[in-house]
């Protein structure tokens, strides 16, 4: 789903330069994109935005049970190739990248976020295949198909040193792969999706380094002009279903809670298969909700969600209800993002991320 708004103000002042661009356009996804792998699990410099993103449940050897969020953000400041004579330091593309570790039988949310120009190799992409990194924080996709994760914060006290396999076929969303978000043809993304990833490796929390197994699903997205007018955030939900399916739903949301036509989302079948979700195929009511003392966001933190057309039926709770991340010193984005678990029809779990409710998104992405 569309994730990344930046702060235009925070990054110009970063970099000493303009978000308006002189010389070529930035290219916009219109239509269904002509995906070639693995160079399309790189990145698309051509687009202004993109992102990269993991989200998983794991097991811990001490018994626990955690959650993990892994993200890397990809935002161009200025599109085309640096004319001649241009200083190399000055960044024509900005990378940002948020982790976090929910300790869900604690109930503690931590999270760290860095932002780096990809001047100078501080950060940067590969347009082959997936190697992004900002610093030393990288995700990467090796020849065998396996993801590695690398990231640490001293600060925040976190660590991910995780291997991640998928185990089921890429997923395209929308219409292979045109996720369409607006009434202008632009107002689109690429979207491609692993749902289920086996998960191995280690985790750092609160001076504790913990070994893990679990299971994951990673985002790759990437477009110009995406979000349509009147639509102050979205909800997001990935849900691995315990029936074999995987759900991916999004509400865009517009200032009276209405869903915008052009939510949608994706049923996913135990053999890979999928069935497109249009906004009228999805019921998705707010049942509690969280206030953060912090920001003092108002967030649902438990739904039932309905797909009546697939015999699905659920309430959808989080499992830590204070997992808001607070991106303004990145992203500008104050947003939640958390692990949930589902019963009804049948069980699960997942993750949801909840934007708009710490303040708008209208005219920002």
């Amino acid at each position: 789903m569309a994730r990344f708004t930046v702060s235009w103000l925070l990054l110009a002042a970063l970099v000493g330069a303009s978000a308006a661009a002189e010389g070529p356009a930035w290219l916009e996804v219109t239509g269904p994109p002509e995906l070639v792998f693995p160079r399309d699990h790189g990145a698309h410099p051509a687009h202004r935005t993109e992102w990269w993103y993991v989200t998983g449940l794991l097991d811990g050897d001490d018994g626990k049970r955690y959650g993990f969020q892994v993200t890397f953000f990809r935002q161009g400041m200025a599109p085309g190739d640096a004319p001649a004579g241009e200083s190399k330091l000055r960044a024509r593309q900005i990378a940002a990248a948020h982790i976090a570790v929910a300790e869900i039988d604690a109930g503690r949310f931590h999270h760290a976020e860095r932002l780096r120009r990809w001047a100078g190799g501080l950060a940067g992409a590969a347009t082959d295949d997936l190697k992004v990194w900002l610093e030393d924080w990288s995700m990467r996709r090796r020849p065998d198909g396996r993801i590695t994760v690398d990231a640490r914060d001293p600060a925040a006290a976190i660590g991910l040193d995780l291997e991640l396999r998928p185990t089921r076929p890429l997923v395209l969303h929308g219409l292979d792969g045109y996720s369409r978000k607006g009434a202008d043809p632009g107002n689109a993304s690429a979207y491609l999706s692993w749902t289920r990833l086996a998960v191995g490796g280690r985790i750092e929390v609160a001076g504790a380094s913990v070994t893990v197994t679990g299971t994951a699903w990673f985002d790759h997205e990437w477009g110009t002009s995406q979000l349509g007018a009147g639509v102050v955030g979205w909800d997001w939900f990935s849900l691995r279903l315990a029936d074999g399916r995987d759900l991916m739903v999004y509400r865009l949301r517009r200032a009276d809670g209405s869903a915008d036509p052009y939510s949608s989302g994706t049923l996913v079948g135990p053999d890979g298969g999928t069935t497109r979700l249009d906004r009228d195929d999805v019921d998705l009511a707010p049942l509690e909700w969280w206030t953060s003392p912090a920001t003092g966001g108002r967030y649902p933190i438990r739904w039932r969600l309905r797909v009546p057309a697939h015999a699905i039926d659920l309430e959808v709770k989080a499992l830590l209800p204070s997992a808001e991340l607070d991106g303004r010193a990145t992203t500008g984005v104050v947003y939640w993002e958390g692990p949930v678990e589902a019963s009804g029809t049948t069980g699960g779990e997942g993750y949801a991320e909840l934007t708009g409710y710490a303040g708008t998104l209208e005219g920002r992405f």
